[in-house]
């Protein structure tokens, strides 16, 4: 796992970028796709039905192109999930971000968590990076807890905090406890209202490897992590 001065070093590397909400249109993908080139950003992340047209954009490029499954609530059956996972693997996906069931995990239906991560993952196969999204926000401490127990037992290889829907920006704080409860059993992503250097910088040493952030503070703090040791 990078250590802190490696993800800084190189952060664009280190971020995605996305055009996930329900009003993104046309233009918003093609901006989006011009951006990540030009900013050398890992990936770019659209809703399901733009990823082809993502690909064609990104076509060329380094860019990784991701989509989310059961975005943003997270509701959808276990069936549906693996059928949209399952197609957008053959649309190209090169990652893939699913929402846990949060209703199920705010409920202590724990092993029903498990079972969907565990169909979702082994749909997957490895063949993507994989990360369950948790959507902090949107639980207290005991259920994050759970929900990272039940990633790590489903075999998910990253956990992400959020979608960046629920209007509760992810923290320093929310990223400490799931580091301590996943004890280096998955790799951390944080999004949702991750906006500046100096909180980039604390999450990295906390063990955030991935960053998901909107384009205008992805590139401040890309420009940032260049200023400031």
């Amino acid at each position: 796992m990078p250590d802190v001065q490696t993800v800084l070093s190189d952060l664009a590397r280190h971020i995605d970028i996305s055009c996930v909400q329900a009003q993104h249109d046309r233009d918003d993908v093609d901006e989006l796709a011009r951006r990540a080139i030009a900013g050398g950003f890992v990936s770019a992340h659209v809703l399901p039905n733009w990823l082809p047209h993502l690909r064609e954009r990104l076509a060329g490029s380094t860019v990784l192109a991701g989509s989310p499954v059961a975005f943003p609530s997270g509701g959808a059956t276990t069936a549906t999930k693996v059928a949209e996972a399952t197609e957008l693997l053959q649309l190209g996906a090169q990652e893939l971000d699913v929402v846990v069931a949060i209703g199920r995990l705010r409920s202590g239906d724990d092993a029903y968590v498990e079972r969907e991560l565990i169909a979702v993952a082994e749909v997957v196969d490895g063949r993507v990076p994989l990360r369950a999204i948790l959507e902090v926000g949107r639980l207290d401490d005991d259920a994050i807890r759970r929900g990272v127990d039940a990633a790590v037992a489903a075999g998910i290889p990253w956990i992400k905090t959020g979608t960046g829907w629920s209007g509760v920006p992810t923290t320093v704080a929310h990223i400490r406890l799931i580091a301590e409860r996943a004890a280096g059993r998955a790799a951390l992503k944080a999004a949702g209202g991750v906006r500046d250097i100096d909180t980039v910088r604390e999450m990295a040493r906390l063990g955030v490897t991935r960053f998901g952030m909107n384009a205008d503070a992805a590139l401040l703090a890309v420009s940032a992590s260049k200023e400031k040791p």
